[in-house]
């Protein structure tokens, strides 16, 4: 077999796998069983202080009405609060709970896990080994086909 066709149906497989692991909801610490947009959300929030949903919406790629119905959701589990400032009565700002937080630690462990390997492989890798993973990497992500 051609060797960039074999590299092609690599990079399809690795993307096929990661769309099929972001689909699955999971638990990371809070009780609550989250999907990729309220978790990273969440890490948004944490990564953000005093964070409105026009904010978020920049953050995230996705609609003010997109950040509205997952933060509604994320504070009915009790992960987000929603507040105003002295400052600026209309508008709501968003802020992590305590079981939110304990939430985005779990996140953060998650991938620590995930990436163990990838981070073995990397350290274990010289300097022009990495130049050439980071070169094929930047030229993936420039040249992919836009829909």
């Amino acid at each position: 077999m051609n060797k960039q066709i074999e590299i092609i149906e690599k990079v399809v497989r690795l993307l096929n796998k990661i769309n099929q692991t972001n689909k699955i909801p999971r638990d990371y610490g809070s009780g609550h069983i989250l999907y990729q947009s309220e978790i990273h959300t969440i890490e948004a929030i944490h990564n953000h202080e005093n964070v409105n949903a026009s904010e978020l919406s920049k953050i995230l790629g996705i609609t003010n009405g997109a950040v509205n119905q997952i933060t509604n959701k994320l504070i009915k589990k009790g992960l987000v609060d929603k507040y105003k400032m002295n400052s600026n009565n209309k508008e709501v700002f968003y802020r992590l709970t305590e079981i939110g937080k304990i939430t985005n630690l779990g996140h953060n462990n998650h991938h620590k896990e995930a990436y163990q390997n990838i981070l073995q492989y990397l350290n274990d890798s010289n300097q022009d080994e990495i130049k050439t993973i980071n070169t094929f990497l930047d030229s993936l992500i420039k040249n992919w086909p836009h829909n």
